[in-house]
């Protein structure tokens, strides 16, 4: 990018007994480049000489449109200095073409009068040292040069503001989905307080009543039992076992992302805690399970907070290996942090569902809230950790939880 040199020193660069030593080292690339387009070699000439004299400037001189046109299409011009006049079009035309072919650069016309151009042809035919024509070379070149500086530094501010605009407007559609997300998520927050408030006393008469009517069951004689098992009575009130199960952890998941969480921390090993929810789960014989944690890890943690968190993540890979598969489960140091690693050999989850993963309510289950993973996360942040999506792919998922030490 060109440097940025005061406009007095362009201005005064003709009447300098000598070019300062900061100018003369500016690098080529530094330099504003100027196409300039004139039909008129012996005025061309001589203006880029001028412009060139404090090595500020780097001017390419063109005879037509059309060749400016080529050359502005291959190299990139800080401007474009055309005289009116031109061989094969005029500066209007020229402009308007450069426009069509999308090139957005300054355009300057190169508008000096009459008189100037007749001591800018005479001069360049016969150069000549009288003090007259000098000052009034220096006068012409003095006002261009000034207008070159004040047309690259508008354009280039006008191009910073434009820049800085847009940036404003995409930080305040950032903001507001922030907002709307943050509302958004108040207005689940108050919804699911409200759901799993109420729903939580029915269920607990519907989960008594299941008790007694299976204890009832198991005091049934033999041929009564027979009589409910041969009309599927048994499979019926399994079922609906299973099914309070599935309520009562829709209501845990609504309460856990609604209610203000304060963690208990523990000090714990880490070892034993898989070994007590892997034995909990229970995976089928289909699925292997592989468990490397260094051995003495432990773990400052809710115990029961991040259980939850756990099973969460290993149930889904259970879910996702229906025709089995590898359950891995790793845990080591890690930096500051203890890193867990939970992986599968499953279906993996779809490309355009990985970035809503965590997002309460999204689910791409028939069968499922979209609390689960929202939930993880909010329990793990509360304990100062993270949670992400490590990969997926049609051979599996891996997850990674990161708490510190």
């Amino acid at each position: 990018m060109p440097v940025y040199v005061s406009m007095q020193v362009l201005y005064e660069f003709t009447i300098m007994t000598s070019i300062p030593e900061y100018l003369s080292e500016i690098s080529d690339e530094e330099k504003f480049h100027i196409l300039l387009v004139i039909s008129s070699k012996p005025i061309g000439a001589v203006t880029k000489k001028y412009l060139e004299m404090p090595s500020l400037l780097h001017v390419h001189v063109c005879p037509t449109g059309r060749e400016a046109i080529d050359i502005v299409n291959k190299e990139s011009f800080d401007l474009i200095l055309s005289d009116y006049d031109l061989d094969d079009t005029d500066a209007i035309n020229l402009h308007l073409n450069l426009q069509q072919s999308g090139i957005n650069i300054p355009f300057q016309l190169f508008n000096i009068t009459d008189r100037d151009r007749e001591i800018l042809t005479t001069f360049a035919q016969n150069p000549t040292d009288e003090s007259s024509i000098k000052n009034d070379i220096n006068i012409i070149f003095n006002e261009l040069s000034q207008k070159i500086a004040q047309s690259i530094e508008l354009f280039r501010t006008r191009n910073r503001l434009e820049l800085y605009t847009r940036h404003l407007e995409e930080l305040v559609e950032e903001r507001t989905r922030q907002l709307q997300e943050a509302q958004r998520y108040a207005v689940i927050g108050e919804v699911a307080t409200m759901i799993g408030h109420d729903m939580r006393n029915p269920l607990q008469v519907i989960t008594n009543m299941q008790y007694i009517l299976d204890s009832a069951l198991n005091k049934m004689s033999p041929e009564e039992h027979s009589i409910l098992m041969k009309y599927g009575i048994r499979d019926i009130f399994n079922r609906i076992g299973g099914e309070i199960l599935y309520l009562n952890k829709i209501i845990s998941d609504l309460q856990d992302y609604s209610r203000v969480i304060t963690p208990e921390r523990e000090i714990t090993n880490l070892e034993p805690l898989f070994e007590d929810l892997i034995l909990k789960l229970s995976p089928p014989d289909s699925i292997t399970v592989i468990k490397e944690i260094e051995s003495g890890i432990r773990i400052r943690v809710d115990r029961l907070l991040f259980m939850k968190v756990m099973e969460n993540i290993i149930t889904n890979a259970i879910q996702a290996m229906q025709k089995g598969g590898v359950l891995t489960v790793k845990a080591g140091l890690k930096s500051d942090n203890i890193s867990i690693f939970i992986s599968d050999t499953g279906i993996g989850i779809p490309e355009g569902v990985k970035a809503r993963i965590f997002d309460p309510l999204y689910t791409t289950k028939p069968k499922g809230t979209g609390l689960g993973l929202a939930v993880c996360k909010r329990l793990i942040e509360a304990q100062g950790g993270t949670i992400s999506l490590k990969e997926t792919s049609s051979k599996g998922t891996a997850f990674e939880v990161n708490l510190p030490v």
